[in-house]
Parts: C-alpha cells; structure tokens; sequence
C-alpha cells in the first residue's frame, strides 16, 4: 500500500507541469465476467471444467487531471466469483456430476495513469492491489443417484492480498453544460500473484512452499475479469 502511494505522489508531481487542472469524482459501479484460473484444474478434463460466472464492483473514485493526461485512485468493494462443473465416474462410467462457485469477497484499490480525449473518449492502464476479505465455497450435485450439497468457508486456503495489472477504455458524456456526466467504459484485470485456493471441489491447490496432498507440484491461480463499467462523474475545473 505505501508503495501505491508512493507511485500516486510521484505521477501526481510528474504531471503538475502539464496544461490545465481539473478533478473528476466519480460513483461507480462494474458488471463482470470473472474467472479464477489454475493448470491443475485445466488439466482435469471432465471430472472439473470451467463455468462462466459473474461478479459485480461498486465504489468510488478521484481523478486528477493535467490537460488530456491524469492520474485516478479508486476504492471498490468487489464480488468475484468462480464456477465449475464436472462428472464423476467409476472406470470411464459416469456415476454422477456437481457444479461448484468459490465467491471471493474483496476490497480493490486501482491507481490507474489516464490519458482522455476532448471528446470525453479515455484509456486508462494501472495497477491494483486487491485484499481478500472471505472465500466461500459451494457444491451441489448427484452421485450414484444421491443428492448433495456442500458449503465451507475457505478464506484460509487463499492469499490475504495480490496485485493484478488493468486496461481499460470508454467515454464520459457530458450532459451539455453541465459539470455532470455519464461513464461508460470496459474493464478488463489479470492477476500476476498466485491467489492459491482450493478447485472445483474445494480440494487444496496448496502453495509454493506446501504443494498440498491433492496435486503433486503447485501451479498459481490467476484471477481474470472483464466487463462494463457504469458511473456519474462530477467535473471540478
């Protein structure tokens, strides 16, 4: 965290020199398609695959802007979730299947450099640090004719926090004259620290240290994200 805000002082310094002056604050909010990704649960085939999912953010952010180049800090509370299904079988015999979610609760602080057009038009690329707050874990499903369900909290198995990159683009459109306007945009995250968690039935993938009992070598989690993001924005010159 003190190196984010470190980063944030010196591209606030770095861009002081740079044409006119003036501050965004924005209320937000993201509908995404959301995805946690290992190789041990790729490599699994039937018996685990990937589901799509979604997750949703919602918060607030400041901008900061000299001439058409600025700088934007965020803090978003965030639901990523992750779904899965699969088949059991006995010698090649199917004899039931499940599906699965991992719900992760987070807190995402973006510090993102902007650059924007006069007509309103943005890219923005940063990085951000996400704290996980819990990990829940679901199952339901049927095996030799029997019905289950299962639910565990699994905040322990996963990392307290990682850093992922963003890139993102959209517009702001003004209402008229107004100081007020429309965010739409598109925002896309990869993570490039190891999450850990469990797979597709809430098994350990352990860590680097601990490979686990589940999987003989350990491979990192990533998570990955992408959708709209929606908001007001209030222009201060």
């Amino acid at each position: 965290m003190k190196n984010i805000i470190s980063l944030f002082f010196l591209l606030f310094l770095s861009l002081s020199s740079f044409g006119q002056f003036a501050i965004d604050v924005q209320g937000k909010g993201l509908a995404n398609s959301t995805w946690l990704v290992n190789k041990n649960i790729s490599d699994q085939g039937v018996s685990q695959d990937y589901a799509p999912a979604w997750g949703s953010s919602y918060g607030v952010a400041g901008n900061i802007y000299f001439g058409m180049t600025g700088v934007g800090l965020e803090f978003l509370y965030t639901t990523h979730n992750a779904a899965y299904t699969g088949i059991y079988s006995l010698n090649d015999v199917p004899t039931g299947n499940y599906t699965s979610n991992i719900k992760l609760q987070t807190i995402q602080i973006p510090l993102l450099l902007k650059f924007q057009s006069d007509k309103g038009a943005y890219i923005e690329i940063g990085p951000q640090l996400t704290n996980i707050s819990s990990a829940q874990f679901d199952r339901s499903g049927e095996l030799i004719g029997i019905g289950f369900d299962e639910s565990k909290d699994v905040s322990d198995e996963y990392a307290s926090s990682y850093i992922s990159g963003v890139l993102g683009f959209g517009s702001k459109i003004a209402f008229g004259d107004l100081p007020l306007g429309l965010l739409l945009g598109i925002r896309l995250q990869y993570s490039f620290e190891d999450l850990m968690g469990v797979d597709g039935e809430g098994l350990s993938l352990g860590s680097n240290e601990n490979p686990g009992f589940w999987y003989p070598t350990h491979e990192p989690t990533q998570a990955i994200s992408g959708g709209l993001v929606v908001g007001l924005t209030y222009t201060i010159k």
